[in-house]
């Protein structure tokens, strides 16, 4: 029995780091992902662990603003968790008039605007992610304050 709890321990923390990974920057192969989990010093990451972690943690492969698919935290898996971990990660949301402006830490934009995108709302006609910024078209500039206050909600930003 204890050498079953000292399996779990590791297995624990690399599912940890690599969700903190994920946050923190962009991977475009499984491969990216395992080097740099070697790199953080977990031994023998094979491509069916880091299979297996994509898995448990609900990670999907989209498309970034280059087009290119990178891998990506969905917000069904732990949204709550996902969600107070995003807030930290924007440092503005505002307007002007035409789109909403959300202003991320570098390498944020593209699971912010996934995360607005993963649930429709009829306040947003569509997302655009950079690197650290997101417009979000609203789907009436007449009600530009509500799909603000749409997107803050969907954040976890206190309006």
């Amino acid at each position: 029995m204890h050498g079953a709890m000292d399996a779990f321990c590791p297995e624990e923390s690399i599912t940890t780091a690599c969700k903190r990974l994920l946050q923190q920057q962009s991977f475009t192969t499984q491969d990216d992902i395992r080097a740099r989990l070697i790199d953080m010093g977990f031994e023998d990451v094979s491509q069916s662990t880091v299979s297996r972690l994509l898995s448990r943690l609900g990670v999907a492969k989209v498309p970034n603003a280059y087009g290119k698919k990178v891998y990506c935290l969905t917000v069904e898996n732990e949204p709550v968790q996902v969600g107070s971990s995003i807030a930290s990660q924007i440092e503005f949301i505002t307007h002007n008039q035409l789109v909403v402006v959300v202003k991320t830490h570098p390498g944020s934009a593209q699971l912010v605007a996934r995360l607005i995108d993963i649930q429709p709302h009829a306040e947003i006609l569509g997302t655009v992610g950079g690197n650290d910024t997101v417009m979000i078209a609203p789907k009436d500039i007449l009600r530009i304050e509500q799909c603000e206050q749409v997107v803050k909600t969907r954040l976890g930003v206190p309006a």
